[in-house]
C-alpha cells in the first residue's frame, strides 16, 4: 500500500504537490493532519483522509498557540511553547485534541507499506521522532521531509544534531530536509 501523511497539512499546498509529485501513484492513501481550529473547514479534496487533531506523542489534548495579533493568520502556529517567532499567545492557549503519531503508525501500516510523511510541525518534529526511532515505529516510514524548527524553539543544536544522524543510520528512510523534493 502507498500513504502520504501530511503532518501540518496547512491548506493543502503539499498535498496538492504530492498529488503532482513522482512519489504519487493511483490509489495512494492520503492523510492529512491539521489541528488548527481556524482551518478546520479547510477541504482537501475527496481522496484526503482528514485528521484534525494535532500529531504528538500521546492521545489526548495539548496546547496549541497561535498569533496575539492575528490567530486566524494560521501559519507558525504550534505545539510547542518554547518556539520564538510568530508572536504567539503564549498566556492563551486553545486545547486541541493530538494523537500518538507513532501509535497512529503502528496501528495503521506496517513495514511493508510505503508510507512517506510530510513533517511541518514548528518544532514539534523533534519530540515525534524521537518518539518513533525510541519505539521502533520509524521502521514503518520510507520516506520524510521534514521542515526543521530547531532555531524557532530553542532546540538545542545538539539535540537536532543528534536527531538527524539517529535518521541518517536507519536502513531503509530516506529524509529530505524540507519538502522541496515534493516538486512536479
Amino acid at each position: 500500500m502507498n500513504v502520504y501523511i501530511d503532518l501540518g497539512a496547512f491548506r493543502g499546498l503539499y498535498v496538492n504537490r504530492f498529488r503532482r509529485s513522482k512519489y504519487y501513484t493511483p490509489g495512494t492513501k492520503i492523510y492529512a493532519f491539521e489541528c488548527n481550529p481556524y482551518l478546520a473547514n479547510f477541504d482537501y479534496g475527496t481522496d484526503v483522509i482528514k485528521i484534525s487533531m494535532a500529531a504528538w506523542v500521546y492521545d489526548g489534548d495539548v496546547s496549541f498557540y497561535v498569533s496575539k495579533r492575528n490567530p486566524r493568520a494560521v501559519q507558525g502556529s504550534t505545539v510547542y511553547q518554547d518556539k520564538i517567532t510568530g508572536n504567539l499567545d503564549k498566556d492563551a492557549p486553545i486545547k486541541t485534541p493530538c494523537m500518538d503519531f507513532s501509535k497512529f503508525l503502528s496501528d495503521n501500516f506496517t513495514i511493508a507499506d510505503n508510507v512517506m510523511a510530510k513533517i511541518n510541525i514548528e518544532g514539534a518534529e523533534y519530540d515525534i521522532l524521537e518518539k518513533c526511532i525510541s519505539d521502533g515505529t520509524i521502521s514503518i516510514l520510507k520516506t520524510i521531509w521534514v521542515s526543521w524548527h530547531y532555531q524557532k524553539c530553542k532546540i538545542p543544536q545538539e539535540r537536532h544534531i543528534s536527531l538527524t544522524n539517529k535518521l541518517r543510520l536507519i536502513n531503509g528512510l530516506t529524509v529530505y530536509n524540507g519538502a522541496g523534493d515534493l516538486k512536479c
